[in-house]
């Protein structure tokens, strides 16, 4: 996990990790997260975020790729064989709160049906399924009615990744209060696409049986101005022309939707 101890941490470094992560495209929602999280940058639209979502985000550390690994039941502190961690964009710690973000630019552009499904990811897999238990263990505090993983299988629509956010952010350490977040960045060509998507997010809370007073869900919803690099081979350079000048502009505040 990468820390930023923000506003005064190394920024620099954080950046250079990111930059061996895979990005073909300036689109790739990594890169707009990682700038408009620039500690020095977007400062006023950071203002706007901490008042919607009541949380002080200035006083906050920062991960960038943060872990949640699905363990087996009980204490023993194992993962699941076969297992992976979920990785979160951004994970914003508090100590008494913590902010699961997971952003996206184009992906919903390309991927409308925000593949792959559930019921697709877990093709009837044995170790599949009880990582969809964890999972589903992880949120049982924070859900209307607890779902078995045969009933969310049956669920034509569901993301698999959907799943495994909202468990990251339920993943709750020492009692913090979890929020989650989807930052959606947009062009203005791309606005049908993007409330579409926020249609399926809002579907699969409902479908999950989210109780959304203990786990707030926020969708932020960011147009993405002007692109200052061309989308070609410096693509791979720029987390590293970040460190001197934004790569993005993002003239517009925010739109935030608290999801109810």
């Amino acid at each position: 996990m990468y820390y930023v101890n923000y506003p005064t941490g190394e920024y620099d470094t954080v950046l250079d990790v990111l930059s061996h992560s895979h990005t073909n495209s300036i689109k790739t929602s990594s890169i707009p997260l990682a700038d408009f999280w620039h500690p020095n940058r977007n400062l006023k639209h950071k203002e706007i975020i901490s008042k919607k979502i009541n949380t002080n985000l200035i006083d906050a550390n920062y991960c960038f790729e943060y872990p949640t690994p699905a363990y087996q039941e009980g204490n023993s502190g194992k993962t699941l064989p076969y297992s992976k961690s979920s990785m979160t964009d951004l994970m914003i710690l508090l100590p008494e709160t913590q902010i699961t973000i997971e952003a996206k630019y184009t992906e919903y552009v390309r991927d409308k049906a925000y593949k792959p499904l559930l019921k697709e990811w877990c093709n009837n897999q044995d170790h599949k399924k009880k990582i969809i238990d964890c999972w589903l263990r992880y949120i049982s505090s924070y859900v209307y009615e607890i779902q078995t993983s045969d009933e969310l299988l049956n669920v034509e629509s569901l993301p698999y990744q959907f799943l495994h956010r909202t468990a990251s952010a339920c993943f709750a350490r020492n009692g913090a209060k979890p929020i989650l977040v989807y930052q959606l960045f947009y062009d203005e060509e791309n606005v049908d696409q993007l409330n579409k998507f926020e249609e399926l997010l809002r579907s699969s809370a409902q479908t999950l049986k989210l109780n959304l007073d203990k786990l707030p869900f926020y969708i932020i919803k960011q147009e993405v101005a002007k692109i200052k690099m061309k989308n070609g081979k410096e693509n791979s350079f720029a987390f590293d022309r970040m460190k001197i000048e934004p790569v993005y502009v993002f003239d517009a505040m925010p739109t935030i939707i608290r999801v109810k």
